[in-house]
């Protein structure tokens, strides 16, 4: 009897663990499962609503959005997503630089600046040769304005490609230092896609049962894939990620990732705080005003109806039961001879209060979504100051949840990039002369801002000190070096700057000049001065 019992079977400690936190994940995102629903009704109702990543995905469509009144979540979902692109990652111009690390100093930092800014190029000559301005807006829209998104980004058939993961695919949790640290992407692929997903290095390792299972298996059937993520603490120095992937909740493959960049699942939220993993974007916070606006349009086409088209009445001998309300276009009958106690059914109402509350609503869903453009208020249009002054404003209230989305977004794409390139001997990995690693950091072009300011007032102080004490300027400013400060904080690439024994010869030609004596003449002898008459 005893040799029928089998033993208990005991699971590898690392598969317990990647399950004990992939459930945990799971219980928070539980919290926020009728807020995504309604936001996707309300913005995206033809995409999936079932956000448990333990369930496969639905392979019909929800017909239910018919029922919704209004584009209005459309219309700002997608002004959203625009502005925030154009504002941190614009086409057409860089949108991160790195600059020198904390604990580097400024002198080992001056001998790899220019190198610095060299490789930047390439790396978004990358970013730009890649998918992945196609993939941004499929990854943000409507994601973002809910205030979760993400991207995987890694090197496939010898080039870099990016995939955006919906919400329903992503299980996160926050670290012991309030960033996103747990994170999941759990995958429900047709088994004939599952070879083709994990590569030949991890298939592999699939055990042969599973393997017959997936192979012999029907097209339409699927298999949940899991790829995960969390950091090992333990190794505070350099960035390391111990990476498992899972198939039919079985660890087949676990390694531990290392260097800045390389986790390829990137996660990236608006206004995140420190209570949950989940940020907060607009959209949440519209939810109330989103609910009433499409009330609101919804009796309003009412309203619209039974004034172009209003219930009548006739004469009957009885009168129908009207107790469940009356219907546009319909005829009710009344008793003759009671018309006049019958007053008019349906008197025409304004629809002016309902229209303005609807804009005052719309004008307040803008603004939260910071998309809220300066307005002419009145009849006499702003000045061009206060115009700017506006568009200032709203720029600066992007900027504030916009510092906590550039350092998970544009940043960590950024340092994505610059790890595969690294990987692959296309962008260098700087050195000091001692032979130590020189860090570097990303850095949010918005900044310039303050440095213009800089440059402002450093104009100022040319102007004011060069007027008043000229000589002495002169003589304690070192042009040369000033100029080259400027142009760098200016970040001004079409500037050349001639080589120091050029610019040598240059001043000595000039200050012979200034001596009344042309360049590479020879001075006159005395003897020939006498010789003159």
């Amino acid at each position: 009897m005893n040799a029928l019992v089998r033993p208990p079977q005991t699971r590898d400690p690392l598969e317990e663990e990647a399950i004990s936190r992939l459930a945990a994940c799971r219980v928070w995102k539980s919290y926020f499962e009728l807020d995504l629903r309604e936001m996707y009704f309300m913005t995206a109702p033809h995409r999936q609503r079932q956000i448990f990543s333990m369930v496969q995905p639905g392979t019909k469509r929800w017909m239910d959005y018919p029922e919704l009144n209004t584009s209005l979540g459309y219309d700002l979902c997608g002004e959203f997503i625009t502005e925030v692109v154009n504002t941190f990652m614009p086409e057409a111009q860089p949108w991160c630089e790195r600059g020198k690390g904390m604990f580097v100093p400024q002198d080992v930092w001056e001998q790899v600046a220019d190198k610095v800014r060299e490789d930047d190029f390439l790396i978004f000559q990358a970013i730009k040769a890649s998918n992945f301005y196609a993939e941004l807006p499929k990854s943000y829209n409507p994601d973002l304005a809910c205030g979760l998104t993400g991207m995987w980004i890694d090197v496939r058939a010898s080039s870099i490609c990016c995939q955006a993961l919906p919400i329903r695919e992503l299980e996160i949790n926050l670290g012991p230092y309030g960033d996103i640290d747990d994170r999941f992407a759990v995958r429900w692929p047709y088994k004939p896609h599952v070879r083709s997903l994990l590569g030949e290095d991890i298939w592999a390792k699939v055990s042969a049962e599973e393997k017959r299972s997936i192979e012999n298996g029907k097209a339409n059937e699927r298999i949940i894939v899991v790829w995960g993520f969390w950091r090992q603490w333990d190794d505070l120095g350099d960035e390391v990620w111990q990476h498992v992937v899972l198939v039919s909740n079985k660890l087949v493959h676990d390694v531990k990732i290392r260097g800045e960049g390389c986790c390829p699942l990137l996660i990236t939220r608006f206004d995140p705080s420190s209570d949950w993993p989940m940020g907060l974007g607009p959209l949440f916070k519209t939810m109330p005003d989103l609910r009433q606006a499409d009330e609101l349009v919804a009796r309003k086409i009412e309203g619209i109806g039974r004034n172009i088209n209003p219930p009548i009445t006739y004469p009957s001998d009885s009168f129908a039961n009207v107790e469940q309300g009356i219907e546009d276009g319909f005829a009710y009958p009344i008793r003759p001879g009671s018309e006049g106690a019958v007053k008019p059914i349906y008197p025409p109402i304004n629809m002016e209060p309902a229209i303005y509350q609807l804009e005052e609503m719309e004008h307040r869903m803008r603004r939260l979504f910071y998309i809220d453009f300066p307005e002419q208020s009145g009849d006499t249009p702003p000045t061009l100051g206060q115009w700017l002054d506006q568009m200032a404003r709203a720029q600066r209230r992007i900027g504030t949840p916009g510092m906590a989305f550039w350092r998970e977004g544009p940043a960590e794409y950024f340092n994505r990039f610059k790890y595969l390139l690294e990987s692959a001997g296309l962008v260098r990995r700087f050195k000091a002369d001692n032979g130590a690693n020189i860090a570097t950091m990303p850095m949010n072009p918005a900044q310039r801002a303050a440095e213009q300011q800089e440059i402002a007032m450093t104009q100022q102080a040319i102007a004011i000190c060069g007027q008043a004490f000229p000589e002495e300027f002169k003589m304690h400013v070192d042009g040369g070096a000033s100029i080259k400060a400027i142009v760098d904080k200016m970040r001004v690439k079409l500037l050349k700057f001639r080589p120091d024994d050029q610019v040598q010869a240059a001043v000595a030609g000039i200050s012979k000049l200034l001596a009344g004596q042309a360049p590479g003449a020879q001075p006159p002898s005395q003897g020939a001065g006498a010789a003159l008459p």
